[in-house]
């Protein structure tokens, strides 16, 4: 069993589409994340960005547009396994997911309270971790814009004596 914490996204995170291919989305984004948004709606902003955020870069693949969109600056990563900037995530994400080596099925999105949660079964094909893994990726906000992130991932071996293990 193989529990770490990255950015699911630096190390689930190892992986998204070249950087070129998404030039042109990041061009024509919409919106931008406000991190000195306040008021009584915050908490329904920020659940409208994270489930943005989410479909960008689970579904959509387009790590640099989720990025630019709602982690504009500040970023801070628990990874063990990741450097602490936006860019080193950025360019994990997309390597991964341009050699095909990662794919993320979510299982449930959250967000409340100043922050959002993920977890999914995620299938990776890196040197240093390869196979299939339960994961939590953890973001905090300031305002609509991500600037923490935290991610455990754990293992599935197929011997787990709980027929429900995980999902």
């Amino acid at each position: 069993m193989h529990i770490f914490a990255s950015s699911t996204i630096a190390l689930l995170l190892c992986l998204f589409a070249s950087a070129e291919g998404n030039a042109s989305s990041a061009a024509t984004k919409p919106k931008l994340c406000d991190p000195n948004i306040k008021g009584p709606d915050l908490e329904n902003l920020q659940k409208e960005a994270f489930a943005d955020y989410v479909a960008l870069w689970v579904t959509k693949r387009d790590v640099l547009t989720a990025y630019n969109r709602y982690v504009p600056g500040e970023y801070r990563q628990h990874s063990p396994f990741a450097q602490q900037d936006r860019e080193f995530a950025i360019q994990v994400l997309s390597d991964a997911y341009a050699q095909d080596a990662m794919n993320i099925t979510l299982q449930r999105i959250f967000s409340g309270q100043g922050f959002g949660m993920i977890h999914s079964k995620v299938d990776l094909k890196i040197t240093k971790f390869t196979g299939t893994f339960s994961a939590v990726d953890y973001f905090r906000f300031r305002g609509t814009c991500v600037v923490e992130h935290w991610d455990i991932l754990q293992q599935i071996t197929g011997d787990e004596t709980n027929p429900i293990a995980y999902f």
